[in-house]
């Protein structure tokens, strides 16, 4: 890190000439030269460029600071060392046949007006990360841990959001999913240190990112565009999470905070972190860091989900409400995690490693819901006395877990590099929703009051007590014994060699990678009936939760039961509920699967610096072979002697093998040494989600409807196109503005089509199929800068904003129009104000994402069209303003405050328009306060 540094320009190099040491093939004449990029602390300086004239090779330091340039004509040079915030410099360097020369080169900030400047944790990762953007290939954004903990970023999904063109799909208070520019999560890919992985989830291959701690990882990558080496499962994007690696300077943090949320009686957090990484030995070669995090957070929420429509009184149709749920939320969620690397350096700037993340989140809790139902309506606001309420306990028990761990060496032979990895991912969940019913007499007249869209109020117009907790007895319980599992093992090799043609530099890599994945799917999600002897009462099994001022006080909630009391009461009464094999299957059998998935690559770039531009392009061949097992499961249209209509479940199995061929150019020419154009054109596809590839039916001929797997799914696949104009300001800043296009090819969707079987007439049949085309344009643009040029206090300012536009049309099957695709929102920015002076640290962010639809609903001629009541399904709009601050008390302690959520924000959906809700979902402001201790002294 860089503590209290002078603006006094300039640089320490000591160089010197080593006889090569490890066992090479030399060529005649050629040497190379190795070395680090540090500030004067001898912390790293992760993507510093290094220039080697005459002869124009080029390297960039890694995040240890190490670089080496191979396969250099012996002779003299300039090396040039060039790093945004740091002065520029050059120096000569000599080398030998055989020789490899050892730069160590110690860089200062660059001056400004001759003022003495502090540099913050915050600081320094945000210089860091705008020097690795500048020197990757790729266009890249970069999230440091120092920019991740500099505001209150609970999970990994929350940080990520403050990026450009990157929108979430929140739940429960927290990001949940990333979008990236305009994309659904399944079209974008997420590793962790450059591996893939797994969803614990059971139908999706989207990463849950709200397992992952924040504080876990040591920066965020995320791609946009991708090089031939990157797996191409990345449409949208690829989000690269890297866990923390040794630096030659030892480094430990702990940090601890608590927090309060004035909602459901008040609710409490707290959070734990530290990290650890030193190396070992006189030549420090072996490397090793380590870290853990804790948080407990009793998040509570309100929630009301109205249920909109569309009724015809005799005048045409016109929108309604038929009913409400209210819903009350009470968390325990516990997320801890773990990561380490291990690292020894070989000689020649070889390394072997070893990495490791492990990530596990209880996502436990209670919820609470009253779900109101409009009996026939008369008019509008009045119904006759048939409405019914049904009370349910859902006792949440989800667990999810995500390890990754990887092994490999990057191997210089001089004129040559080889890189080799194994690596395991494994995810999984267990646990769900376990839920029990208790049912109130149908025979409530309900009013409609919708003067509010936003709140619709449903007032008993009959006079029932329908919060009297006498007036509902049991009806069933569901039970949850679900298991989901997916591990991957995979392996990979590349080589790669240095050249030098006539003025011009370069590299050509080959390499291959082979991943193997095994996903399961467990469920068992019995249904027990209420027989109705004993009798069974709600007031039976009332708890001490309570929630006087839900939703604001707009609306009263019954009294709230304790699942415990729900559970001992069954174990007590065998006889009060029996099993319902119907309803057991239904829920159990078509989600069962077993899927394999094996995807061989091999690729071929090569990259070529000639004058003022760098050019790579790139092949990547990626084959994939499947095999799945799912269910077919058959209800008959006539009961059995017990009144049940399940017949059977028989597995069925399917298989599916498809090669894609994935071209990329990367191209860059720099106007400027700080002004550079860049250009990309890449091939990337998107597998199908697991669940919908086995081949499962569900018969249900009671409902009339099927819903199909389809092993026969094609991945969606897209080209994308980039341009981009970026220029670095002085003394630390960005301003950058871009285009893209992304041209999809078969897209997914979720199609309903009439069909007749033996056992189902005139049935429904719902199947994920492929469309034919969709795609999205967008703009985006970004501007960062400190403002160290100003007087005084100000000069400690700093800005940063970033905005996007996309815009999109799809053709999807069964529809008319062309509506825009799932997950895309046309605005999205983020505003945020920083000060760094002296022992003050503070960050204020505003970020915005626009609605976007979330589900497709409409269907063509549904009552008032597109944005009536029957439209698509829409989140709302969503701006949040989060703010941090900390004060350095003495050496490396600082008290910090943090504040999430300060507006308040509302979280939902809407159906066709803003005014016929069907989630709104308030979580009320955090206010955190703890400390953080470094030896790092800025």
């Amino acid at each position: 890190m860089v503590s209290l540094l002078t603006g006094v320009a300039g640089v320490s190099v000591r160089a010197q000439v080593a006889p090569e040491t490890h066992a090479t093939t030399t060529q005649e004449g050629r040497g190379a030269i190795s070395g680090r990029a540090m500030d004067q602390d001898h912390g790293a300086l992760q993507g510093a460029r290094i220039e080697l004239q005459p002869k124009g090779l080029t390297a960039v330091s890694d995040a240890q600071g190490q670089f080496t340039i191979s396969d250099v004509p012996a002779g003299p040079y300039t090396l040039t060392v060039s790093y945004i915030g740091f002065a520029p410099f050059s120096m000569p360097v000599a080398v030998t046949a055989g020789g490899m020369a050892q730069v160590e080169a110690l860089l200062t900030v660059e001056s400004v007006n001759q003022q003495v400047i502090v540099r913050g944790e915050r600081e320094h990762g945000e210089i860091e990360a705008l020097n690795r953007e500048a020197t990757a290939d790729t266009i890249v954004q970069v999230l440091p841990a120092e920019v991740i903990t500099s505001l209150p970023n609970t999970n990994v999904a929350d940080a990520l959001g403050r990026l450009p063109s990157v929108s979430l799909e929140r739940d429960e208070g927290e990001g949940k999913y990333v979008q990236i520019r305009g994309t659904e999560p399944r079209l974008s890919n997420v590793t962790i240190n450059n591996v893939h992985v797994s969803s614990p989830e059971q139908d999706v291959r989207t990463v849950k990112l709200d397992v992952i701690p924040a504080d876990l990882v040591e920066s965020i990558e995320v791609s946009k565009t991708l090089s031939a080496s990157q797996d191409g499962d990345a449409i949208g994007g690829s989000i690269n999470l890297v866990t923390r690696s040794a630096d030659d300077q030892p480094f430990y943090t702990f940090s601890g905070m608590y927090g309060y949320t004035p909602i459901v009686n008040g609710r409490s957090l707290t959070r734990f972190d530290a990290t650890a990484s030193t190396r070992f030995g006189s030549d420090k070669r072996l490397g090793v860091a380590f870290g853990g995090s804790y948080d407990y957070n009793g998040r509570g929420f309100n929630n009301i989900e109205p249920s909109p429509g569309t009724q015809d009184f005799g005048s045409g149709p016109v929108p309604v409400f038929t009913g409400v749920h209210l819903r009350e939320y009470q968390y325990r969620r516990n997320r801890f995690g773990f990561a380490g690397s291990a690292d020894y350096r070989l000689n020649n700037g070889s390394t072997a490693y070893i990495k490791g993340l492990f990530a596990d989140f209880k996502d436990f809790g209670d919820t609470w819901n009253v779900n109101e139902s409009v009996g026939t309506l008369v008019t509008p606001t009045t119904s006759l006395n048939n409405g019914k309420v049904v009370f349910r306990h859902l006792n949440r028990t989800p667990q999810q877990q995500i390890f990754s761990i990887t092994a490999g060496e990057r191997l210089n032979f001089t004129h040559y590099f080889l890189d080799y990895q194994v690596a395991v991912s494994r995810s999984g969940q267990a646990g769900q929703f376990p839920s029990a019913y208790f049912n109130h007499a149908k025979n409530i007249a309900f009013g409609v009051d919708a003067s509010n869209p936003t709140t619709p109020k449903f007032p008993v117009l009959n006079g029932i007590d329908i919060n009297d907790p006498t007036a509902y007895t049991f009806n069933h319980i569901i039970g949850a014994n679900d298991h989901v599992r997916e591990i991957d093992l995979e392996g990979s090799i590349s080589l790669a060699r240095h050249y030098v043609a006539g003025s011009h530099s370069g590299s050509f890599e080959v390499g291959g990678k082979i991943r193997n994945g095994n996903k399961r799917n467990r469920t068992y999600e019995p249904v027990f009936v209420a027989t109705g002897t004993p009798s069974f009462l709600y007031s039976q099994v009332l708890g001490s939760s309570t929630d006087p001022d839900f939703y604001f006080g707009q609306y009263k909630l019954p009294p709230l039961s304790d699942y415990n009391k729900i559970l001992a009461f069954i174990a007590a009464n065998p006889g009060a509920a029996s099993l319902d094999p119907d309803q057991t299957h239904a829920r159990s059998d078509p989600n069962n699967y077993n899927t394999t998935e094996r995807i061989y690559a091999v690729y071929a770039m090569n990259t070529i610096s000639f004058g003022r531009a760098r050019l790579q392009t790139g092949v990547r061949i990626e084959t994939t072979q499947s095999h799945f097992v799912g269910n077919h499961v058959v209800f008959g249209t006539t009961p059995d002697p017990n009144g049940f209509f399940y017949q059977s479940t028989t597995p069925v199995t399917g298989s599916n093998l498809y090669a894609n061929v994935l071209p990329s150019v990367q191209f860059q020419y720099a106007f400027t040494p700080t002004t550079n154009l860049r250009a990309g054109y890449g091939r990337g596809i998107a597998r199908p989600n697991f669940a919908d590839l086995p081949p499962f039916i569900l018969e249900t001929d009671n409902d009339m409807t099927l819903f199909v797997g389809n092993p026969a799914l094609k991945p969606t696949s897209a080209n994308n196109y980039d341009l981009l104009i970026e220029r670095y300001l002085k003394p630390v800043g960005l301003i950058q503005a871009g285009v893209f296009y992304k041209d999809l090819r078969d897209p997914i969707f979720a199609v309903n089509s009439p069909i007749t079987t033996p056992t189902c007439n005139l049935c429904t049949q719902t199947q994920p199929t492929n469309g034919t085309k969709a795609h999205i344009f967008g703009i985006e643009a970004t501007y960062q800068q400190l403002l160290r040029f100003l007087p005084g206090p100000l000069n400690g300012l700093g800005v940063s904003a970033n905005y996007s536009y996309t815009t999109s049309k799809a053709i999807v099957p069964g529809r008319t129009d062309q509506p825009s695709l799932v997950r895309q929102g046309p605005n999205n920015w983020n505003l945020g104000v920083t000060y760094d002076k002296r022992r003050l640290s503070a960050r204020v962010g505003l970020t915005h994402n626009d609605a976007y639809i979330y589900q497709y609903n409409f269907a063509d001629g549904a009552d008032l069209g597109l944005r009536g009541p029957n439209g698509d399904v829409y989140t709302y709009a969503h701006t949040q303003l989060d703010a941090q601050g900390s004060y350095r008390v003495h050496g490396g302690f600082k008290f910090v405050v943090s504040l999430l959520n300060l507006n308040n924000e509302v979280f939902g959906f809407y159906q066709g328009s803003p005014q016929y809700p069907t989630q709104r979902e308030f979580y009320s402001r955090t206010y955190a306060f703890g400390f953080r201790w470094s030896n790092n002294k800025d």
